[in-house]
């Protein structure tokens, strides 16, 4: 079935299809041309990791302002995309587009939605590294290169969520913390994670793999009991590839980890 065929069916697979993917991928590229990318790489050895990954958040953040700076074919067809089908968006409450909004508001619109989503994706990856790290180090033993090998190979744990509904994103996390409490940014930021605010217990991992090759996974969890009223769409990030064949969410995960071993997180 094409994606036009797809995107009759239902105003969410358009959006995805026609509108985030392409911004997404343009958000990796973008990302690995970031000459601020290679200049942080360069200096995190000097600062702690809370500091680093302030820093990565605010680059992250600021590829998107660049991206919607000037119009692009891009640019352009998302938000023609947004506009035909705005009432399947998830908004929240902050610039949220009024009725009849022209293609300027429902760009800043879509603009802040993106970095939202975003900061939030980092906050997730960060909760499973960092309670990925603990379950290395106290459950495995690892440390060093070994540790650091392990955990960037752990990428299962990102394309587990990655291929869920949000509610059903929202409902394993609750699972897997074992914290109703939701997930948002602003209201929770990178320095809160690191310091403890969510945590996957070690019980829900599993190491697999022979020795020197190991990975950390999930382990099974209960049903997510969520009906859903829309369908289930991939995270862009993870349905896209590099040249590699590998999804583009496994460099993001290899970032995370980059950061956390130039902080000296990992010895």
């Amino acid at each position: 079935m094409s994606p036009l065929q797809l995107s009759d069916r239902h105003p969410k697979v358009a959006l995805y299809l026609e509108a985030y993917t392409p911004l997404v991928e343009e958000w990796f590229q973008a990302l690995r041309d970031s000459d601020a990318l290679t200049e942080l790489r360069r200096t995190a050895p000097g600062r702690d990791l809370v500091d680093n990954l302030q820093r990565l958040d605010q680059l992250f953040r600021d590829l998107v302002d660049g991206m919607f700076a000037h119009p692009t074919p891009v640019l352009e067809r998302a938000v023609a995309v947004v506009a035909a089908h705005r009432e399947a968006v998830v908004w929240e409450d902050q610039l949220v587009p009024r009725p009849g909004a022209g293609a300027e508001e429902l760009a800043a619109s879509l603009r802040h939605k993106f970095k939202r989503n975003i900061s939030l994706a980092l906050l997730e990856a960060l909760i499973c590294l960092e309670s990925a790290l603990t379950y290395a180090r106290e459950t495995l033993g690892l440390s060093g290169e070994e540790l650091a090998d392990t955990l960037r190979a752990s990428t299962s744990m990102l394309a587990s969520l990655s291929v869920l509904h949000d509610q059903q994103e929202m409902a394993r996390m609750r699972q897997l913390t074992g914290d109703p409490t939701e997930i948002q940014h602003p209201k929770f930021t990178v320095a809160d994670i690191v310091r403890g605010a969510f945590r996957i217990g070690p019980d829900k991992f599993r190491a697999v793999g022979p020795e020197g090759q190991r990975r950390i996974r999930f382990g099974s969890v209960p049903p997510h009991g969520v009906e859903l009223a829309s369908p289930t769409m991939k995270c862009p990030a993870h349905r896209l590839t590099n040249d590699e064949g590998q999804p583009l969410n496994n460099e993001f995960w290899a970032l995370l980890v980059d950061v956390y071993r130039m902080s000296g997180r990992l010895g």
